[in-house]
């Protein structure tokens, strides 16, 4: 019993929980996934306890929650909304080893080698545009992220600060498939221009749809929410003829030395499952399938691994640069 009872304070486990709920920490947004969690509730009769936060810091927030709470974890799976926290969170021992069978037909770049967390549904980066009158004409030429440094849009662009969800893993992507030289260029470039940094990527086109801005980075589910309310945005896929435009790949993981861990099981084989993955795409907050490539857009070649690594050093980076600080 000594025994045991030492190992339990060691796992940080405590005493098995063995009521049929499962805990998720998710930065996935909330109308999107509660309906899967509620459809996953009614089929397996496993209660889903969903942990989020403000989507300012809901990825970094949960993170930093989960390497907290290491030794005595909470959560049983955490559901990303992109997989750059995740790879960090897995390379510190916050996640466990689980090869889902669920995840046998996504292909190996878009999954852990140590079966740690797999991917389904791609969000992709994308610039939001002004419609109509001297925004849109203005907004005319614009191709990829380096022409939100044009003249004509002096002031009139925006981005979520890259320490708050997808931004930062798209910064860090730029360090990595730029290089840092060209990467500095080209944030020096659109600080020069006026870029403004706001709270988040919904935020952004907001901004956009009011007048605000005429033109910032963005998720592709921020614009069709919008054009689901009737505003104004077009979304434009960038950089298209040069390095192509980044896909941000949801991920889910089993937490490691959680309560629950049959249910955990359970409910990952669901969140990876195909049926899950036509949800996210119907519901607008995954462009596509990681099942199978895209058409009609090119995308930029990752290495998710690479960029992860790089991350916080690129953040930290761009912010200074950004910011106008030296």
């Amino acid at each position: 019993m000594l025994w045991a009872a030492m190992a339990a304070a060691v796992c940080g486990c405590g005493r098995p929980d063995t009521a049929p709920r499962v805990v998720v920490y998710s930065s996935v947004d909330e109308p999107v996934a509660r309906p899967v969690l509620e459809a996953f509730q009614s089929k397996t009769g496993i209660r889903v306890v969903l942990v989020t936060d403000a989507e300012a810091a809901k990825t970094v927030g949960l993170a930093a929650r989960l390497e907290a709470e290491r030794n005595n974890p909470q959560a049983d799976v955490y559901w990303g909304n992109e997989p750059f926290h995740t790879i960090n969170l897995a390379r510190n021992g916050v996640l466990a080893e689980y090869a889902s069978p669920a995840a046998a037909d996504i292909p190996a770049k878009y999954k852990d080698s140590a079966g740690r967390w797999a991917s389904c549904g791609l969000r992709l980066r994308v610039i939001g545009l002004a419609a109509g009158g001297e925004a849109a004409r203005a907004c005319a030429a614009v191709k990829g992220v380096a022409d939100l440094a044009r003249p004509e849009l002096r002031g009139r662009t925006g981005m979520a600060r890259p320490s708050a969800g997808t931004t930062g893993g798209h910064v860090a992507a730029l360090y990595v498939a730029m290089g840092e030289a060209a990467a500095r260029r080209l944030l020096e470039s659109l600080r020069d221009n006026g870029i403004r940094l706001l709270g988040g990527n919904s935020q952004v086109v907001r901004y956009i749809a009011e007048g605000q801005l005429w033109a910032g980075l963005t998720d592709n589910d921020d614009v069709l929410n919008a054009r689901r309310r009737g505003w104004k945005v077009e979304m434009m896929m960038p950089d298209q003829e040069g390095p192509g435009t980044l896909a941000v790949p949801t991920t889910v993981a089993m937490v490691a030395g959680c309560r629950r861990s049959e249910n955990a099981r359970r409910l990952i084989d669901y969140l990876l499952s195909a049926e899950t993955e036509k949800r996210l795409v119907d519901a607008g907050f995954a462009h596509c399938s990681v099942r199978v490539e895209p058409r009609g857009v090119r995308l930029m070649s990752v290495d998710y691994n690479a960029v992860a690594a790089k991350l916080p050093y690129a953040v930290a980076d761009a912010l200074r640069i950004l910011e106008g600080r030296r």
